[in-house]
């Protein structure tokens, strides 16, 4: 037998040999995440070019449906796998303006239900508009309600897939008494842990760096608009909103004399967005309306933290310039280390992994991204 007839029977014998090592892995109760990691990584990273779950399942069923909570009624859309049996189930909650229709939503839910989920996005006005608001989690209560309704679904296995400020309304729902016992997990990317620090870190430019001292931090635009209206949306009085709203997401100019005539609320919200000095905080804060702060510590998971039952699972951007990193710490050290797992990337791009790195770099990123998939999928399946 010639040279590389021999090297091209050992090869093949080797290649043989791992492949059926992969297989026999991948059917064990530890394998089985670990092999959906593997197909479900290409999903969620845009610019990896071969998608093999699409040819190694079914095509999901998809439907959508009404979720009614308790003063309104919302539209939703459920992925789940083309055949007759119970499966885990998410909810998808997802980040602001981001809607059910958007493409990269409906790529990776349809990539999740391939992989053997039921996934429910619902959706949720308030954050679709802009800003966080009570009855954002109110719409994820009662979608945990729906799925527990379901013949489709395992009963024990529901849980939520939070993306930045849907990631703490996830964790706010999680923490309510009605679903409390009935929510196992809640995957959440790049959490606020408090509502009032994200919005003091937002409007100052200054983050606290895990040391007790603030630094520059440069938020993105879209979180500087997100707590304007969330703030600006408080106020009661309409012709007062809209001429905040003028003034701050439009660049109008506002004078003195209407400052000057705003009701107190309304002069109290101006003060607070137009503050930049982080010095100013403690007098800003004490002449805040009362029920204003009442509603952002309702919004904030760190002020009933010790409510959550569910497993949380933290993916935390080192770099995000969305909301600081230390909210996500934060609410790490908020909880027992069991019911906690923890993981920080270098740069994720707040909550998609697109971002240009080294090569080492990235093959760092996406080890850690790929570490954090399979503890989630460890707990769900």
């Amino acid at each position: 037998m010639s040279f590389w007839k021999k090297a091209l029977f050992a090869n093949s014998k080797v290649f043989l040999i791992l492949i059926g090592v992969s297989i026999i892995f991948a059917l064990t109760p530890a394998g089985r995440p670990v092999g959906k990691v593997l197909v479900l990584l290409p999903e969620v990273v845009p610019s990896v070019p071969v998608k093999p779950l699409r040819f190694l399942s079914k095509e999901p069923v998809v439907e959508e449906v009404k979720i009614k909570t308790s003063n309104e009624e919302v539209m939703a859309d459920i992925y789940r796998p083309n055949d007759n049996r119970r499966h885990p189930a998410i909810i998808f909650s997802l980040g602001t303006i981001i809607s059910r229709k958007d493409e990269t939503v409906v790529r990776i839910t349809e990539a999740l239900a391939r992989s053997g989920f039921v996934v429910l996005t619902p959706d949720i006005p308030d954050l679709i508009s802009g800003f966080v608001w009570p009855d954002s989690v109110r719409i994820l209560v009662s979608s945990v309600e729906y799925l527990d309704n379901q013949p489709y679904v395992k009963r024990d296995k529901i849980g939520f897939a939070g993306f930045c400020v849907g990631s703490s309304a996830s964790i706010l729902a999680a923490q309510n008494p009605k679903i409390a016992d009935k929510v196992a997990f809640v995957s959440a990317i790049s959490p606020y842990f408090n509502l009032i620090t994200l919005s003091e870190a937002v409007v100052t430019k200054q983050a606290d760096n895990g040391q007790g001292k603030f630094e520059p931090w440069n938020p993105d635009q879209l979180s500087v608009k997100s707590v304007q209206k969330g703030f600006i949306n408080y106020i009661a009085d309409r012709k007062e909103r809209e001429i905040l709203y003028r003034h701050f997401l439009e660049n109008r100019k506002i004078n003195q004399e209407q400052i000057n005539g705003f009701s107190n609320e309304a002069k109290s919200i101006y003060e607070f967005l137009a503050n930049s000095d982080g010095s100013q905080r403690a007098e800003i804060w004490a002449s805040f309306p009362q029920e204003g702060k009442d509603l952002l510590t309702e919004l904030s998971p760190s002020a009933d933290i010790s409510s959550l039952k569910a497993k949380l699972f933290v993916l935390n951007d080192k770099n995000d310039t969305y909301v600081p990193k230390i909210e996500g710490v934060r609410l790490a050290e908020s909880l027992p280390k069991d019911q906690i797992y923890f993981v920080e990337v270098d740069s994720f791009e707040h909550v998609n992994p697109a971002t240009s790195l080294p090569r080492w770099a990235a093959i760092k990123q996406l080890f850690n991204v790929g570490r954090y998939l399979y503890n989630v999928f460890s707990e769900v399946s």
